[in-house]
């Protein structure tokens, strides 16, 4: 199999290729590629580079990667090698990858960067957002400055924030107030955010990956867990009959870069890298088309789909209250910086409301 995306990397042998990633070592045949691993070649004055991601074909993000693929090779001293179709290994692997600059580009999500940076978990917490609009603003104007320097401590550049979308509640019979979720088996991440969550509506958590939600529905280990709109419609939306917009927390990722990987690119590199990828605003709206259509065809699927009143949200968010200070009690390092920042953003947010 060959890659070629602009670099002089040659061919990956696929049979290691898939040995590594079952051992979760998926580097193998790839790692002097681009990353400046052992063997790699340097070329004077070119900035070679290995960008890792799981991104579904056609989808918003992968229009991202591509914009991004674009800006790029727009700069030939700029070669990246792209594997954005999970070639290399889960989430977890390419974190390993990014730190290390077996890989210097990558676009995790706040699931998976919460485990290294567990301080991401505060703006995941219940009901800590109220719109759409609140969560572009803090996040544009004021969680870069917080988080940016806990990223570096990690040896990781934050590029930029990458729309997800709300995390909602899918399950096999209506839930639409907290107390018709007690005792239930909902599938919830590893996440803090998500087990505190489930914990506060008196649900009983089935820690599962991703790949085990829809067997666990079909069988009855799960009736139900947590997810975003659009990955659930994607996945499991035909094994579960209801799906309630709790919009209890903002999923979010990030792209991130190696940060020794990004020191070594000259000025008019780390220009061409700053400005690349596709703007917040323009990114987000295809995401948020996406969502929309993802509810109607839900609804054309004939799942019941519960929206809130005011009065039921309100339950829902007095059944969690306590949540985000036990997160931050639990968490500590700079969480409370970090719930301070969101808290200012707010603020700012609702003045700027009034104006």
């Amino acid at each position: 199999m060959q890659r070629r995306s602009g670099s002089t990397c040659t061919t990956i042998d696929r049979r290691r290729l898939l040995a590594g990633a079952a051992a979760g070592a998926a580097t193998l045949g790839v790692a002097a590629c681009g990353a400046g691993g052992p063997g790699a070649r340097r070329e004077p004055g070119i900035l070679q580079g290995r960008a890792v991601s799981f991104t579904p074909p056609k989808s918003p993000w992968d229009e991202q990667w591509q914009y991004f693929r674009a800006r790029i090779a727009t700069d030939p001293t700029i070669q990246i090698d792209y594997f954005n179709r999970g070639e290399t290994g889960g989430e977890e692997q390419q974190m390993f990858d990014l730190r290390r600059g077996r890989a210097t580009v990558g676009g995790p999500s706040l699931q998976g960067l919460s485990s290294l940076i567990p301080e991401l978990t505060i703006a995941m917490a219940p009901y800590i957002f109220a719109s759409e609009a609140e969560v572009d603003f803090v996040y544009d104007n004021h969680l870069r400055e917080v988080f940016t320097p806990l990223f570096a401590a990690r040896g990781l550049h934050l590029l930029q924030w990458v729309e997800v979308g709300w995390t909602n509640l899918y399950s096999n019979g209506a839930i639409v107030l907290p107390g018709d979720a007690r005792g239930q088996k909902l599938r919830g991440s590893p996440n803090r955010a998500a087990q505190e969550f489930l914990r506060a509506i008196g649900a009983d958590s089935v820690p599962l990956s991703s790949t085990e939600i829809i067997p666990a529905l079909q069988t009855g280990l799960i009736t139900g867990g947590l997810g975003a709109t659009v990955f659930h419609f994607f996945s499991a939306a035909r094994y579960a009959t209801d799906f309630t917009l709790t919009k209890h927390s903002y999923d979010t990722g990030a792209i991130v870069m190696n940060l020794d990987w990004y020191r070594s690119a000259s000025p008019s590199q780390r220009a061409v890298l700053d400005t690349s990828w596709m703007s917040p605003t323009q990114a987000r709206a295809s995401v948020r088309k996406l969502t929309d259509f993802a509810l109607q065809q839900m609804r054309g699927m004939g799942i019941r789909i519960h929206e809130l009143t005011p009065q039921q949200r309100a339950a829902w968010a007095d059944a969690t209250a306590d949540v985000t200070e036990r997160l931050v009690a639990e968490i500590g390092g700079a969480s409370r910086q970090v719930l301070d920042a969101i808290t200012a953003g707010k603020a700012d947010f609702a003045r700027q409301a009034i104006r």
